[in-house]
């Protein structure tokens, strides 16, 4: 189950779903905690009640974050506030057994407003939810539970990872010995064994979450219809995109494809030609008979670009335009962007464990995709096109300062005052304007 930010659910569309609600208690507006009891109980308890007296939210949980609420060792201070909202939300679990569930974390994250906080919300509600408890204290990556004797917490018992396969532990030392690229050569070699696909329709992922699927938004009209191609270095899944899409979804139609192997019993490409065929239908089958453009971030772009090729080529007339953030063509360039790729996944594993971290399935894929990637021949396609580059430097390479590249016969550049990996996090707004701004002067 998805989370959803409990503003958004109640001022969304009045229809059935099942996402777990969020309410985030953890900072007032300021970002500080809270310190007004009153206003804060006042909230929670006006919220409880919209939740549990409206029919459309029946198949959702409820899930309430507090920062200081309670104290798991004798080191902690308990903020009078978070206690607050704890006592007032423990007594409504006993109305509605089984659908609240009360976390407590020291999480310094931002919430579901940013792109890290989202993953962090995610782990954390995926992990409540698993462990059937109403109350749960969240320490790092440490889960604790209420003693029953009131007597402080203790890890529940069914919190105990299974070990890691050897394939992904071999990976993670030639992280630790600064040997990714041997580290990629060997998962490159272990995807070599993995089933491949050569028919489109048996490579597309089938689940809908965080890692699968082809999700687009219901909300908006306006055309063209924006698509966009995830990065391979992001371990799958549309999330990448899920804050771009808060910024334009309201208003255009906007979808994202997920790229097939990094789940369980998803296939990998054969080739690059089976890739990119694959990429160009499920495009096609989302847009229906919608006028759209193809985007994508980093890696994501140069698929996008192979992919407005393919389509170009193939007499494609609804194609509209691409989109390329902050994607690089020369060999060179990409190769210094692999630093970039081992920060990437490893900061992903680190954020979120549990729903895209290091599993035999994603670190083959990664492996796999990052070489057909190396295969692109990005020449200049003819059809207009939008280009954002930043203008900081990443901590790995200088890349902001390489020349603006020719993507197609018709480009428009723009800049962002920001680094690589920001253009969809923290100034996903900025890149939103930018991309509404383009389109609607075409």
């Amino acid at each position: 189950m998805a989370p959803c930010d409990w503003e958004e659910a109640l001022n969304g569309p009045d229809s059935d779903t099942a996402q777990v609600m969020v309410l985030d208690c953890r900072r007032d507006e300021s970002g500080s905690l809270p310190t007004d009891t009153q206003a804060m109980a006042q909230k929670v308890s006006a919220a409880l009640e919209s939740w549990s007296g409206q029919r459309r939210f029946d198949s959702s949980p409820f899930l309430v974050l507090t920062r200081g609420a309670t104290a798991v060792s004798t080191d902690e201070v308990v903020h009078p506030v978070g206690s607050a909202i704890w006592e007032l939300v423990a007594s409504a679990q006993s109305e509605h057994p089984g659908r609240i569930v009360l976390v407590d974390t020291d999480s310094a994250d931002k919430g579901l407003g940013d792109l890290f906080g989202l993953m962090a919300i995610r782990n954390m509600t995926v992990t409540a939810i698993a462990s059937a408890e109403p109350q749960l204290a969240m320490r790092g990556d440490v889960l604790l539970v209420p003693r029953h004797n009131g007597a402080g917490y203790t890890p529940p018992a069914a919190t105990a990872r299974s070990a890691e396969p050897t394939l992904v532990r071999m990976f993670r030392q030639a992280i630790a010995d600064d040997r990714f690229g041997d580290g990629m050569e060997m998962l490159l070699a272990a995807a070599q064994l993995r089933p491949m696909f050569d028919d489109h329709t048996a490579g597309i992922p089938k689940g809908i979450g965080l890692t699968g699927g082809t999700p687009g938004n219901s909300g908006g009209d306006v055309l063209p219809h924006i698509v966009m191609i995830c990065t391979p270095a992001f371990l799958g899944g549309y999330i990448q995109y899920i804050l771009l899409a808060a910024h334009l979804g309201a208003h255009r139609r906007f979808s994202v494809i997920p790229l097939s192997g990094y789940e369980p019993d998803e296939p990998l490409p054969a080739s690059l030609d089976a890739a990119i065929d694959s990429i160009a239908k499920t495009v096609l089958d989302t847009v229906g008979d919608d006028e759209f453009v193809v985007g994508g971030m980093s890696g994501g772009g140069n698929l996008a670009h192979a992919t407005a090729a393919r389509l170009l080529g193939q007499g494609n007339t609804r194609l509209q335009g691409l989109v390329i953030f902050d994607s690089f063509i020369a060999p060179e360039a990409n190769d210094r962007q692999m630093d970039t790729a081992r920060d990437a996944v490893v900061d992903t594993d680190a954020s979120i464990p549990d729903l895209a971290g290091f599993t035999s399935d994603r670190l083959t894929a990664l492996a796999c995709w990052i070489d057909l990637l190396r295969r692109v021949e990005c020449l200049p396609v003819e059809c207009k096109a939008l280009v954002i580059k930043c203008t900081k430097p990443s901590p790995a390479h200088n890349l902001h300062e390489w020349p603006v590249e020719t993507w197609s016969t018709a480009q428009t550049v723009r800049t962002v005052d920001a680094q690589h990996v920001e253009l969809c996090s923290t100034e996903a707004h900025t890149t939103a304007q930018l991309v509404d701004q383009w389109l609607s002067q075409e």
